[in-house]
């Protein structure tokens, strides 16, 4: 039988296209709600030789972007890349939308632990870590020459200097914001939830009525009834009174050190003090690369995060774009080459305090976690209720919550 016209058209096309097929480049998208990362990863592309391979759309969204990841990635679409907080992991790695991943040896041994502990889910890894951050201690030297190593010998500090300096403070946080006060609930073994043996968050065990937590409670419930945190005390409250200088020693983050550096007030960060002879851990949380699992080209996104993103080079642009500390180790020594003495001296003192953090939980159900403790904060602290009743009130309220959305 004779070919037909059409079929000797068709064949002749698909062999004229066919070397320009074989040439073609993958393309492979990624997403970001940051217009900084988005410059961070376009410089590190250009200078890349994986850029003659790959064609690269980098994307910023910053309406929902884990609204937006989750319904394309439902229907298998989206980007293969998608960059964000590691609080998403559980939920977007319970239905099944990202790809695990298994670290090669020397790139999981130069990460801060935290920031990899921050990505597990289920006993898996579901993201590459490219930051790394967590509140700290930030002092006025002028007012606080040497940092006490205990919250303990701050409280007694501070008594002595309020009595001192009238309309001034030694310590004040918003501590009724459940994010700065885990350090205080943790110290003495309060937990939120309970782990089981694959390392996955057991939200049928919650450990914020621990005997430990009624604690750190309690130490808190003292600053205020002793004078020494005013019941009204937010966190524009301490930033305020710290950059007027009236303040010796807060609880913030690092998101607070441009506006310390335009007020022009002498700062120092340091990691938290220990309470009860056991380190406050505060929550430490990071930024990470995430693969769509559905993604065709899933392999190649690796490559291109392990090659290119995530090598000290790679950490290094991005810190210069966006100053959050590192995750990897090894950058943190020619970040801080070209620094001067103040900025080299607050990215170590956040790193170290970083060291010392408890990744936040990363599923779900945290959702009914703050609201409750923020209320057992307020009740104690604000209220003058006991803090055994306050924590078990707020236990029960999560236990209810979590029951009502099984």
């Amino acid at each position: 039988m004779r070919p037909t016209k059409n079929f000797l058209s068709l064949f002749l096309t698909f062999v004229c296209l066919y070397p320009a097929l074989l040439l073609a480049k993958p393309s492979l998208e990624i997403w970001t709600s940051s217009e900084n990362i988005q410059r961070a990863l376009k410089k590190l592309v250009e200078e890349s030789p994986l850029n003659n391979e790959i064609d690269i759309k980098i994307t910023v969204l910053n309406k929902d972007l884990t609204g937006q990841f989750k319904t394309a990635a439902l229907t298998q679409k989206g980007p293969d890349i998608f960059c964000w907080a590691h609080d998403v992991t559980g939920e977007l790695a319970s239905s099944g939308l990202l790809e695990p991943i298994i670290l090669p040896p020397d790139l999981k041994q130069a990460l801060i632990p935290s920031s990899v502990d921050a990505l597990m889910y289920g006993g898996h890894l579901y993201g590459y870590p490219y930051n790394v951050e967590s509140v700290a201690l930030i002092t006025n030297p002028n007012l606080l020459p040497t940092v006490p190593s205990s919250f303990e010998e701050l409280a007694l500090w501070s008594e002595k200097f309020q009595q001192q300096n009238p309309g001034s403070y030694g310590f004040l946080f918003d501590f009724k914001n459940f994010f700065f006060s885990f350090p205080f609930i943790n110290a003495q073994g309060g937990y939120i939830f309970g782990s089981d043996e694959t390392g996955s968050l057991n939200t049928n065990d919650i450990g914020l009525n621990h005997p430990g937590a009624m604690k750190g409670l309690s130490f808190l419930h003292q600053l205020k009834s002793r004078g020494l945190i005013p019941s009204s005390t937010d966190r524009s409250i301490a930033f305020d009174s710290f950059r007027q200088g009236k303040l010796a020693a807060m609880i913030d983050g690092p998101w607070a050190i441009s506006d310390l550096k335009r007020a022009q007030v002498p700062f120092e960060v340091h990691p938290l003090p220990t309470l009860g002879g056991a380190i406050a851990h505060p929550f430490g949380g990071s930024h990470a690369f995430f693969v769509r699992r559905s993604s065709p080209l899933k392999v190649l996104a690796m490559e291109l995060i392990e090659r290119v993103f995530m090598t000290p080079q790679g950490i290094t642009q991005l810190y210069q774009h966006d100053p959050r500390g590192p995750s990897r180790m090894d950058a943190l020594g020619p970040i801080t080459s070209n620094m001067n003495d103040l900025d080299r001296a607050t990215l170590e003192g956040f790193n170290l305090s970083a060291n010392q953090s408890i990744p936040m939980p990363n599923i779900p159900q945290m959702g009914s976690v703050w609201g409750a403790m923020g209320q057992a904060l307020n009740s104690a602290i604000g209220e003058d209720r006991s803090p055994g009743e306050s924590l078990d009130h707020a236990v029960a309220q999560i236990k209810a919550s979590l029951k009502e959305v099984q």
